[in-house]
């Protein structure tokens, strides 16, 4: 499948299934005006995020890569009022994008950015005794997503539910 078709796929089940959203638009406008790159999850990615995580109860998320905040507000907006979500986000200044996002959406207080290489974030979190995670969503440099999943199951708590994006990779699992 090509990307425009992909690209059509996603617009047909966006408009379909999900209806517009004011934030999420705008949080997509800011991160096209701030020059990032344009590979956030798709609406539909967003709303399966959404779901999974309310399907589960997720009280306490992690998400490794955050780019401009577009699927952190999806899986925020699954939070209860007491829940939590901690992303990891190389880049300061999209994290930077990221945090107006997140302050739009209106769920800037239950998320913490924590800036700088998510391996050695994680690493950091596991040697420090962070409190478990119940959801865990991974959408960074793929080479290192080994590392990621091996991170997140010492992370998780017993039944927590680790989602990983890009595996297929062009249909690169059949055709390395």
């Amino acid at each position: 499948m090509t990307a425009e078709i992909w690209n059509a796929v996603d617009t047909y089940f966006e408009d379909s299934l999900i209806g517009p959203d004011d934030v999420l638009a705008g949080a997509l406008a800011r991160s096209r005006e701030a020059g990032l790159p344009d590979i956030q999850v798709a609406g539909n990615q967003g709303k399966l995020l959404s779901m999974l995580a309310r399907i589960h109860r997720a009280e306490r998320i992690l998400e490794i890569g955050t780019l401009a905040g577009y699927s952190t507000i999806w899986l925020a907006r699954a939070l209860p009022p007491s829940g939590s979500l901690v992303t990891l986000e190389l880049d300061l200044r999209h994290a930077a994008v990221a945090r107006l996002n997140l302050e739009t959406a209106g769920v800037a207080g239950q998320v913490e950015i924590r800036v700088g290489r998510a391996v050695d974030t994680l690493a950091a979190m596991v040697a420090a005794g962070e409190a478990p995670f119940d959801f865990v969503f991974i959408d960074a440099d793929k080479p290192n997503n080994p590392a990621y999943l091996d991170y997140a199951v010492k992370l998780s708590a017993p039944g927590a539910l680790i989602v990983v994006d890009n595996v297929v990779r062009n249909g690169a699992v059949v055709d390395p």
